[in-house]
């Protein structure tokens, strides 16, 4: 069977400007390609204002069959200019005047591959060929949304064939059909149109071949086998038509979206993702739209976009009222017409954030604008004979490495760099670790380059190494700050060694040819001689631009081979560098890399030492600390936030809504992961707590809650081996002040990249200032040395003023070892069941994970039976061990309401002195947070009270390490209650195997 020819002239071969997002418009053209109507269409805006789409039938404009024309922007992976006439010629040859004409287009083999390439798409879709339409799309980037002569693209034929498969391939390119039958009875009467052209020309074709047939002579012969030829084209085009027309009648409008879910994304914005209809109804959906309104029959709408790109099923509403409902609904389109709307659960969604609870501002809010103004004051504040401090301090641009590389000829006549081989003891050296995918530039003796800083530096380096990490981040300056020292002449240990830093730095640069030396790498290297390598790591795009004979390129397995001959018990520090290679690059390679978009919980543990504060991170992202995703969504609104409070704050009053509960639930489950990933027991994990102080805000994609341990277990002393805090090999320790420089220069590069340029800066000022007032003899040169010192620590004031807006990880850490305010809500509090964890009245009296057991529902309250001597409890963090939630009242003068309670996880090792514990501090914050004027109970009056068990009119007292889930017997009408000892109850002396 042959197959169908597409046949088009150059002069009517249809042309595809842009749309904008506001709908596809028509083109109303006449006889030839250059005269063209357009309709001007709003184009799409990028900014927040509320958007509303038209309506399709107001889009389209009439006419006559003869000015009628298509016109459909061209498919995302075309070029912007590659928009050809094509040729329509026949799959099995042509002798018709079109393909003639089409013969004579362009003849350029670009323009010849782009036609093949149109027309193998329009024949593998009619054929229904997915594989060779898959090879067709990926081959070269061709416009598919191209239309043939019947005025249908590739994926109007796909969609009315009710090839689904197809349809979505093309879909997932960027197809769309023609807007031209977006009309109602368009399309219908367009294939009508066709197949009554076609039937006419086959019985036309049939008659001609008939009659020829009596004709004997060789000119008939060869004209019956031409029309030989054109009849099954046009009996094949006849059967495509019929199967079009059957789809289309086939066919009814669209299922539901289905999985429509609504999320806050902001304080103006809200996210909606669908997924496609579960039903196709004999038609490939080709586009959504979403509508919002205030009110709940969305009558009238706020606005309504759409959607044309179903690779991504999910749409951002904006210029949305703060604090206001609104309603959401998703519809999806085939070539029926819409289906019916699809409302998410909930169908509102109120455009919150968490900061809208208080006001607050985000942390980086007019952060670099003020540097920006402290380094001009700065700059025009600095002694007449100081270097020049540029305004701004840009990586090297492509003209500036291209003179970097005529530069480097200049090697060619010069001495070789001095590079170190052999490292003295107690020195301290500068080494370059350069590298371009699996090579690394080493000098011509396969040794890193490596320049000597100082050969016998006996100080602590730790202030050093800071200082010097925050001149990594701005090398451009690096011949100021040495200008500036030797202008003072200054004999200070810490100003000559941070000279001596800055040659090598200069060093290094001159040898290699290049300005940005990289990135430090967060530790330097010992051995046990006491010499200590700084390294520096960057990665080389172009390997061309390092131009020297001094040294070469070598493949970093060449290197490891190097490795694996050092078998010496005490390397020294030129072969621990070899040996860390791999290591530092990976560093250096995971160190760049942020997390994706969404919402984590991260967990904050340090342990200090003599000197210094190191925190724990994982070693494949060492630019954060150890963290699970709780969902895709980064914002926390005021809603769920809210909630946490009330959680923390003893101040439910109420059930949750279902966003809250599940809030609740997804951050419970995320800290269960993260706790077990991180080596805690149950024990352990009900005394973590999450912190409510505030959202981290990393950047605007990514948000983190954090974790932390007790107050007592927040940063370890200094006696703590490695291997007690570390969770495993794969996470490390990293300075704090370090860890923020890596995390910053990852999530606010801007920020960093400027702070640190003024801090280092100033530093430098400040020695410099140091040493002058010491040199300072007369009156006058005190005076001013002294002026010129207190300038530079206002400026630092400043500075640092900016800075500890940034540092979030030490108001954390300062939140969580607060002894007094006893920050962070207790996870023991968290993953008990919403609603939690104070309500009243008191007909609830406890709860287990399952269901919710109170007094009116039966006259035996009872915790869940032992079977075997366990009791039967449901696992909340763990699925290892048993735990369970409990609910205990308080008998005692707390200032609060008659009836309040406190719902607690524990496990069946949890104490009554730690449930006792858990209890007085939640009612304690209860008190506080209404301002209630009532007694606190301070820690060490916690063991003055004990959890009691209210049975038939009875009281029994628990001894302090007695655990209440390892009770065999069940419970008969009763309560928990946290009361005072001194009340004078008698005690039970209760066991494993005690009955209450």
């Amino acid at each position: 069977m042959k197959h169908l020819s597409v046949i088009l002239s150059k002069d009517k071969t249809k042309s595809l400007p842009n749309l904008g997002a506001w709908y596809e418009a028509l083109v109303m053209s006449q006889s030839s390609f250059t005269n063209v109507k357009k309709i001007n269409i709003m184009p799409e805006q990028e900014s927040g204002d509320v958007r509303k789409a038209h309506s399709m039938e107001s889009l389209v404009q009439t006419g006559s069959d003869v000015d009628k024309a298509s016109s459909i922007p061209p498919s995302p992976s075309v070029p912007s200019k590659l928009h050809r006439s094509w040729s329509g010629k026949k799959r099995n040859g042509s002798n018709s005047e079109m393909d003639s004409a089409g013969s004579k287009g362009d003849k350029s083999k670009r323009s010849s591959k782009y036609i093949y390439d149109i027309h193998a798409l329009f024949e593998a879709v009619e054929h229904q060929d997915l594989e060779a339409a898959r090879c067709t799309l990926e081959g070269n980037g061709l416009d598919l949304n191209q239309v043939n002569e019947e005025e249908f693209t590739a994926l109007d034929i796909a969609v009315m064939s009710n090839n689904n498969a197809m349809a979505k391939l093309l879909l997932s390119y960027g197809a769309r059909e023609n807007p031209r039958f977006l009309l109602r009875d368009t399309r219908g009467a367009r294939l009508n149109t066709l197949i009554n052209e076609a039937e006419t020309q086959v019985q036309d074709l049939t008659t001609k071949i008939l009659n020829a047939n009596t004709t004997n002579n060789n000119n008939a012969a060869i004209s019956n086998k031409d029309l030989e030829k054109q009849l099954k084209d046009w009996e094949w085009k006849h059967r495509l038509y019929k199967r079009m027309k059957t789809g289309f009648e086939h066919a009814r409008i669209p299922d539901r979206p289905a999985s429509v879910t609504l999320y806050t994304t902001s304080s103006s914005s809200l996210l909606v993702e669908f997924e496609e209809p579960t039903i196709s109804n004999g038609a490939a959906v080709t586009r959504y739209k979403v509508e919002w309104s205030k009110s709940a029959d969305f009558c009238p709408l706020c606005g309504e976009h759409i959607l044309y790109d179903v690779r991504d099923l999910s749409y951002r509403i904006h210029g949305l009222d703060k604090g206001t409902k609104y309603y959401v609904r998703v519809s999806a389109f085939n070539m029926k017409g819409f289906g019916p709307p699809q409302i998410p659960d909930p169908g509102f969604g109120v455009p919150s954030s968490w900061r809208d609870m208080d006001g607050s501002r985000p942390r980086a809010s007019g952060k670099l604008s003020k540097i920006d103004e402290l380094f001009q004051i700065v700059r025009d504040a600095r002694p007449t004979e100081a270097g020049e401090m540029k305004t701004t301090s840009p990586r090297a641009s492509p003209n500036q490495v291209r003179r970097t590389m005529r530069k480097s000829l200049k090697n060619f006549f010069q001495s070789a760099p001095k590079f170190q081989k052999n490292l003295k003891s107690r020195g301290v050296y500068l080494a370059s670790m350069l590298y371009s995918e699996d090579k690394i530039l080493v000098t011509t003796e396969d040794c890193l380059p490596v320049v000597e800083v100082d050969e016998n530096f006996a100080s602590n380096l730790h202030q050093e190494f800071l200082w010097f990490m925050k001149v990594a981040s701005t090398w451009e300056d690096i011949d100021t700050m040495r200008l500036d020292l030797e202008r003072s002449n200054a004999s200070s240990a810490s100003v000559v060694f941070r000279g001596q830093m800055l040659n090598a730095a200069a060093q290094l640069q001159s040898a290699l040819g290049i300005q940005d030396l990289g990135q430090l790498y967060y530790e330097p290297v010992r051995d046990q001689h006491g010499s200590t390598v700084i390294t520096i790591i960057n990665q080389v795009k172009d390997p061309r631009i390092i131009q020297t004979t001094s040294l070469k390129w070598s493949s970093i397995s060449r290197m490891q081979k190097r490795k694996s001959t050092i078998t010496t018990e005490a390397p020294s520090a030129a072969e621990m560098l070899v040996n860390s290679i791999q290591e530092k690059i990976l560093y250096h390679n995971n160190s760049q890399v942020p997390l994706s978009k969404g919402l984590y919980v991260g967990y904050l543990k340090l342990r200090s030492s003599v000197d210094t504060i190191r925190v724990q991170v994982p070693q494949k992202a060492p630019n954060v600390v150890p963290h699970i995703k709780i969902r895709n969504n980064p914002n926390v609104s005021k809603e769920e936030w809210e909630w946490i409070h009330s959680i923390d704050n003893c101040e439910v009053r109420e059930g949750p809504t279902k966003v809250q509960e599940q809030f609740q639930r997804s951050v419970a489950a995320a800290c269960k992961t993260l706790l077990k990933k991180m080596g805690v027991s149950d024990e352990e994990a009900i005394t973590h707590r999450i912190c409510d102080l505030e959202v981290i805000e990393l950047n605007n994609e990514v948000c983190f809650i954090m974790l932390f341990p007790p107050t007592s277990s927040v940063c370890l002393g200094p006696g703590t081996a490695h291997s007690e805090w570390l969770a495993s090999e794969d996470y490390i320790p990293i300075q704090v002040h370090l860890f923020e420089m890596i995390h910053m220069a990852t999530y606010h590069s801007d920020f960093i990249k400027r702070y640190t340029r003024l801090s280092s800066i100033l530093e430098m000022d400040a020695l410099i200032a140091q040493h002058m007032l010491r040199e300072a003899f007369s009156d006058e040169e005190v005076k001013e040395a002294k002026a010129r010192q207190d300038q530079i620590t206002d400026f630092q004031a400043q500075l640092d003023t900016t800075w500890k807006g940034m540092r979030w990880i030490m108001d954390v850490v300062q939140y969580a070892r607060d002894k007094q305010i006893k920050g962070g809500v207790p996870l023991s509090v968290l993953c008990a069941p919403p609603p939690s964890p104070v309500e009243s009245p008191t007909d609830a009296i406890f709860i287990n994970n399952d269901r919710l057991i109170k007094e009116s529902d039966t006259s035996q309250l009872h915790l869940p039976l032992p079977v075997n001597g366990h009791s039967q409890l449901t696992s909340a963090l763990t699925g290892e061990q048993q735990s369970g939630v409990l609910r205990v009242f308080p008998a005692y003068n707390s200032g609060l309401a008659k009836g309040t309670s406190v719902k607690l996880q524990v496990t069946v090792k949890t104490s009554c002195q730690e449930i006792i514990n858990l209890v007085i501090q939640q009612l304690n914050k209860a008190v506080e947070s209404r301002h209630i004027d009532a007694p606190l109970y301070p820690e060490e009056q916690w063991q003055d009270f004990c959890l009691v068990a209210v049975i038939g009119g009875k009281e029994h007292a628990f001894p302090d390490n007695f655990c209440p889930l390892q009770l065999q017997n069940p419970w008969t009408q009763g309560h928990l209650y946290v009361q005072p000892k001194e009340t004078g109850l008698s005690l039970l002396t209760a066991g494993p195997s005690t009955a209450v």
